[in-house]
């Protein structure tokens, strides 16, 4: 246990962590955080270790502090809010975002001159009507905004992109459809970043750019969802971000090439401290690499963490690497405490500490100089480096994206080699070309690297065709979690004892309990009614007995990667289930089928998908790609219209509308209509967006009869729920599908005041998921319904409401 012996700030750092953790993360209750801290201290106190009694009451001070800091950014004047508003700000990043540019936007002045907005914080600004190669970090532009602070989806899994954007000190979210350049002066890193982005534009082939401009600048939103996916799937997605492998691979080349030029004269040798000054240049090539990438948080941490090491070796310290590694996230900790909930820290911090570990039980082997052996020591270092990091990340890595890592290890030994040894050498060679402007020449070697990516793209392929390449699993508990760390920690300690052969069986074990654990989907003993807050879309589902899965529509803009069906496929994981048996797309609009492939593709099988039988779902470019996946996976389509009657054990599905081959005026009216009725005698009816004219049409028609429950038609639009079609319906229920805020201003008061006064009880998802248990449900006096809503009020949030309170 030499190791444990020399690694001083295990128990300084561990306690470091533990107050920043308290005092600022949302894991536990404010009321929980406190008892463990006075018990803590308390527990300090009577050991007599006084030192680390006051580190650890002086991170529980630090960590609040900069959370109270924060909270000070971001509060925003109520009057910036909910209107429109002229304003002037300055750019600062710029990313593809669907059919326009995301912009993140500092120093913003309103009409007024008024610049109090955040205090110093930053805003989002979305554009529809740009693309990304019209602007440049640096420009100052004015805008026509209306602005809403950073607003959760509110589902039993949900993103919080409200204290992500409280950590990034975005105070507000914006949209505009009028934005020009007043001021187009650049910085010099500024000027250095166009001219990379410039050689980067000049380069054939959209995948190559979008994988370069990853690489060099930090923009990740130009990458297809599909290449992610495949990326994501095969755990080698850590080679699009500019994070720890990108900093030292910049940094390592430097030094490589320093000291190679450095011993090529022997008074050099001679005169200079060849290592130390190869080290120094290496770690300011990294910082320049960083900050022409925009230096994303990733990069910061990474910067540290290697300057941390470059100090230990200009220092000489002989402890451990491992203490190294921890004086590194005690640094990234003290200069940035909101890291401390930060995933890809702790993913890079899990997946180092975990190969250091391993190290410590490994002897060197003898040095050769024949390149087989090199090649093969090089091989087998490649190898237990990506089997070592993808366990011991494994836990961290499902909980977050659900996905199985099936062929993570090939995948990395063939991508790690083919990324390090070629495609970032030659975008590091081309980036310093163009910066030193010669545009040709670094669009020529750019080109190269691009050219290496096809290969690239050609191995990701080729894995995601073998089986089970995208495997999907349900949610892990919080107990599984803990059984599989502590079964990796045992596994280490048998390989630090040197009984390999019993770590092998320990590890194999643990691995195999954990995937029969999360591989299963879990019984489903009484149904549910689920109607998802997906934002301005439609999504829903029926969950039935016998693991009867019944979704329909999920919204998503063009080339969005996250979407709804992304949140609904994980809302699914969280029940235990990773499949559809009916996917139903009731029209082709964004806002009901544009997040359909995404659902699909986050699924691991669907039984049938059901679109409407008219031209204008035929013909959409969302479909085809729908018909493009089902054709792959080998899922049945069904093209329905009115008379059609799908009968199952779960239920019956009569098709109400369209006829078949209708050709409406408005799209909307070209909606799948279909009554669902459950063998209770439930019934339900999915409209999607039908309108007026749909609606008379099938009173006229007789089609209609009672329901007990119902998604509102068009989102609660006047154009639809007229009442007529109302009188015939007689609902109990209704769920309104909206979006927060949204400036349509769905569901319409009249259209609800209709409902309402026909006694129905009328919900809209913009206020939270909606949940109906359907336990043997006999009639509407035993219907529970459940709104989901925030658990609880998160510090973050409090802390601004204080700040709002308080300044405003």
């Amino acid at each position: 246990m030499t190791w444990y012996r020399n690694m001083p700030l295990l128990w300084p750092v561990a306690l470091w962590v533990t107050g920043l953790m308290l005092s600022r993360s949302a894991l536990l209750p404010v009321s929980y955080a406190v008892m463990i801290a006075v018990i803590l201290l308390f527990r300090l106190m009577l050991m007599r270790r006084y030192r680390l009694c006051l580190l650890l009451f002086f991170a529980l001070l630090w960590g609040g502090g900069n959370l109270f800091l924060d909270g000070y950014r971001v509060a925003t004047p109520s009057s910036w809010l909910q209107k429109t508003m002229a304003v002037t700000a300055t750019v600062e990043r710029i990313e593809q975002h669907g059919y326009g540019v995301r912009l993140l936007l500092s120093h913003l002045r309103n009409e007024d001159g008024d610049d109090q907005l955040g205090r110093g914080a930053y805003a989002r600004l979305y554009s529809y009507r740009l693309h990304a190669t019209s602007l440049s970090p640096g420009q100052r532009i004015a805008a026509t905004v209306r602005w809403h602070l950073p607003h959760n989806r509110l589902n039993p899994v949900s993103f919080d992109y409200r204290g992500w954007c409280f950590d990034h000190a975005i105070a507000v979210i914006g949209s505009s459809k009028t934005l020009h350049v007043i001021n187009t002066q650049q910085s010099t890193l500024e000027g250095m970043q166009e001219r990379v982005r410039a050689g980067i534009q000049a380069v054939d082939g959209d995948k190559g750019r979008a994988i370069l401009t990853a690489l060099l600048l930090g923009d990740r939103s130009l990458i297809a969802p599909d290449l992610q996916q495949r990326f994501s799937a095969t755990g080698t997605a850590h080679l699009l971000a500019i994070s720890g492998m990108h900093v030292g691979m910049v940094a390592a080349l430097l030094f490589a090439l320093c000291w190679w030029i450095l011993t090529r004269r022997e008074a050099w040798v001679v005169a200079l401290p060849v290592r130390n000054v190869s080290l120094l240049i290496g770690l300011s090539g990294a910082l320049l690499y960083a900050m022409i990438a925009g230096m994303p948080l990733p990069a910061q941490r990474s910067f540290i963490m290697l300057t941390a090491a470059v100090a230990a070796w200009l220092l000489k310290s002989r402890a451990q690497p491992l203490n190294t590694l921890l004086a590194a996230l005690a640094a990234i900790l003290l200069f940035d405490p909101s890291a401390i909930g930060s995933l890809s820290l702790w993913l890079s911090f899990t997946a180092t500490a975990a190969l250091l570990l391993w190290s410590l039980s490994r002897s060197d082997g003898e040095d050769s100089e024949r390149w087989q052996t090199r090649l093969l020591t090089y091989i087998r270092a490649l190898f237990w480096v990506s089997l070592v990091a993808g366990l011991a990340t494994l836990p961290l890595t499902l909980a977050t994206f659900g996905q199985v890592p099936t062929y993570t290890l090939l995948a990395n030994m063939l991508l790690v080699p083919l990324y390090g040894l070629l495609v970032l050498p030659l975008a590091l060679c081309a980036e310093l070309i163009a910066i030193v402007g010669w545009h040709d020449g670094a669009v020529v070697v750019m080109q190269w690297g691009a050219d290496a990516l096809v290969w690239g793209e050609y191995l990701l392929s080729m894995l995601m065709s073998l089986p089970a390449a995208s495997l999907w699993a349900v949610e892990p508990a919080w107990w599984l979690q803990v059984i599989y760390v502590v079964g990796i920690a045992i596994a280490l300690i048998l390989i630090w004892k040197q009984r390999l052969r019993w770590s092998l069986v320990t590890v194999t074990a643990v691995v195999a309990f954990y995937m029969l654990m999360v591989l299963p989907e879990h019984d489903v003993n009484e149904g549910d009614w689920l109607v998802w807050d997906v934002g301005q879309g439609a999504a829903s589902g029926v969950i039935l007995p016998h693991h009867t899965v019944f979704l329909v529509d999920a919204p998503g803009r063009k080339n969005s990667r996250y979407n709804g069906g992304t949140t609904v496929a994980a809302n699914l994981r969280k029940l235990g289930l990773t499949h559809a048996d009916v996917l139903l797309f009731t029209h082709a609009q964004s806002d009901h089928m544009g997040g359909g492939l995404s659902l699909m593709q986050h699924l691991n099988r669907v039984g049938e998908l059901w679109l409407a039988d008219v031209p204008d779902t035929r013909n959409n470019r969302m479909t085809a790609k729908l018909l493009s996946k089902a054709e792959e996976d080998h899922v049945r389509v069904r093209w329905l219209a009115k008379g059609d009657v799908i009968q199952r054990e779960s239920y019956r599905a009569d098709i109400l509308w369209p006829p078949r081959g209708y050709q409406p005026s408005n799209a909307n009216n070209g909606s799948l209509v279909v009554m669902l009725t459950l063998p209770t005698g439930l019934r339900m009816l999915l409209g999607g967006d039908i309108e007026r004219p749909a609606e008379h049409k099938m009173v006229n028609s007789g089609l209609l009869q009672h329901v007990d429950m119902m998604l509102m038609p068009h989102h609660g639009s006047r154009s639809s729920s007229s009442a007529a079609f109302l009188a015939a319906l007689s609902p109990h229920l209704v769920v309104a599908q909206t979006g927060f805020a949204n400036h349509y201003g769905f569901p319409a008061r009249d259209v609800v005041a209709r409902y309402r006064a026909m006694q129905a009880r009328v919900l809209n998802s913009a206020e939270g998921a909606v949940i109906v248990p359907l336990p043997a449900l006999q009639s509407l006096q035993s219907l529970h319904v459940h709104q989901w809503r925030a658990q609880q009020l998160s510090r973050r949030a409090w802390v601004t409401a204080w700040w709002q309170r308080t300044l405003f």
